[in-house]
C-alpha cells in the first residue's frame, strides 16, 4: 500500500531539519569564536540569618567569564580590625561560564558584629 505523505509531514521534517542545522551551526560558531577565555569570578552576599548554633551566610558566585572555573574555593573571613576571627572555606565542583551557583557558610561568631570577607579564593581549567 502506498500513500503519499501529508503536508504536516513535510512542514514538521523540514522545522527539525531547520532546527537540527541551526543548531550544528551555533555549536561551531561558539567553538570557533570563544576560545582562550577565562573565568570572571565573582561573590555577592544574598542574607545572613542565625539558625542553631551559629550563623549563616548565603551567597551566589557568578561567573562572568567565557570558561568553566572548576574546584572553585570560596572563603569567608571574619575580622575585627587585625585579629581574625574566623575562617570558613566552601568548595564549589565547577562554576559554568556565564553562569553562577549558590552556597552558604556558617560561622559560629555572628557576621554583622565583625567585618565579613568573602571570596572566591581561586580555580583550576576543567
Amino acid at each position: 500500500m502506498s500513500r503519499d505523505a501529508h503536508w504536516v509531514e513535510w512542514v514538521t521534517g523540514l522545522l527539525c531539519t531547520v532546527l537540527v542545522v541551526s543548531m550544528i551551526g551555533w555549536i561551531g560558531y561558539e567553538g570557533a569564536t570563544v576560545s582562550g577565555g577565562k573565568p570572571d569570578l565573582t561573590v555577592r552576599i544574598t542574607g545572613q540569618r542565625e539558625v542553631a548554633g551559629g550563623h549563616q551566610v548565603s551567597f551566589v558566585v557568578e561567573n562572568r567569564g567565557t570558561r568553566t572555573a572548576a574546584g572553585v574555593p570560596v572563603t569567608g573571613t571574619l575580622t575585627d580590625g587585625d585579629t581574625t576571627i574566623e575562617i570558613r572555606e566552601v568548595t564549589f565542583d565547577y562554576v559554568p561560564d556565564k553562569s553562577s551557583a549558590t552556597g552558604t557558610l556558617l560561622f559560629k561568631e555572628n557576621p554583622s558584629a565583625h567585618t565579613l570577607d568573602i571570596r572566591a579564593s581561586g580555580y583550576t581549567d576543567p
